[in-house]
Order: C-alpha cells, then structure tokens, then sequence
C-alpha cells in the first residue's frame, strides 16, 4: 500500500493543518501550539474538554539571578513554511525577543519546528532559542512540551517494554496528600483502589 504524500493546509488563518494519511495534526497560528491530533480512527487524541491552548504546548520555566521563578509558554507570533513537498513538511513558528518584554517573557528568540514525513505515523517537533549577547542573563529549571491526552481513552503509560502501567486519573492528584514537589501526590483515594498508597 502507497502512503499518501503530505498536505499542509494554511486556508484557514488561524489554523495549520498537516496531513499524511495516517495522522492529521492541527496547530494554532501564528501561536504554534498543537490543538488536535487526528489518529486511527480517533478525531483528537487531545483533552478536547481542555481549551485550544492547554492541549499541546512548549514551555519553560526560567528566572534572572537572584529573582523569582517565571513560566513561559513560548506562545510565537509569527508562521512560515520552511520546507513542503509530497514526502514531507516542515513548519515554523517564531517569537522575537526585545528588551521591552524584560521580566514577562524569557529573553529568548524562539523557532519551534514540527515535520511531517510521509508514511510515519506520528511527527516531529524541536525548539531553536537563542539567547543573544547583551540579553539578561537567565537560568532555566525545566523546558518540556506537554501533551494533554483524552482522559476517557488513555488510562495505561508504557515507557518502555519492562515499564508498563495503569496511570491514575487527574482527578486523584486533587484528593492526594501534597509531597516535597507540587507535581508528586501520595495516592490516598484513587479512583482505582489498586493505585492507592503510590
């Protein structure tokens, strides 16, 4: 069986849409967050409970010397196509640094990439920053992209082949003993009773 060649469709102005055939994926423009994931059989593999913005997205969090923490979500305010042919699309979505955005945004200029290949059934994604002479210094604690999936469909994680599990739901993160980390919980009234006391 032939796969189909890649589509971009940018017809809607605020919208990207990259399709191969086996996987559609949707990102916001010009803010290049990805807002739906299309897959077997399955219009979005995203929360779609969650609004556009809280679906799929980089962020960082960052700080000056001696200054409190920030978080940024790398929102871009700019779109262009860096390469599109039948095997594969790659899409850019851009923010500029200036000194007027000194202590709201990190002093970055961001590229974030995401490709389409033909045939593969998912996509890639990276971020270029750069940070130019004369800018704040800055510290970073954590750069991640983070994806929201559907909490009625995905309830099993596997890492690897050795490391395969039930995850609990969000709603046991609300009812769970605060840790040291506010993103670590002590499961005391799971949804699924196995999970409790992890």
């Amino acid at each position: 069986m032939t796969s189909l060649g890649v589509q971009l469709n940018t017809k809607h102005r605020r919208l990207v849409v990259m399709d191969n055939g086996l996987v559609q994926v949707t990102l916001s423009n010009p803010e290049g967050e990805v807002i739906g994931i299309k897959y077997n059989e399955i219009d979005n593999v995203l929360e779609t409970q969650n609004e556009e913005d809280n679906r799929g997205y980089w962020d960082v969090v960052w700080y000056e010397p001696e200054k409190q923490g920030s978080y940024d979500k790398l929102i871009a305010t700019d779109f262009k196509v860096i390469m599109q042919d039948e095997n594969q699309v790659e899409v850019s979505f851009t923010r500029t640094w200036n000194i007027s955005l000194r202590g709201s945004l990190a002093p970055l200029n961001v590229d974030k990439r995401y490709i389409m290949r033909r045939g593969v059934s998912g996509f890639y994604f990276y971020a270029i920053m750069e940070r130019k002479e004369g800018w704040p210094d800055v510290d970073m604690d954590q750069i991640r992209t983070v994806f929201k999936l559907q909490q009625n469909k995905f309830h099993f994680m596997a890492i690897s082949n050795d490391r395969q599990r039930i995850m609990p739901m969000p709603e046991d993160r609300a009812t769970g003993q605060p840790l040291a980390y506010p993103e670590a919980v002590l499961l005391t009234d799971p949804i699924n009773p196995d999970l409790r006391g992890e």
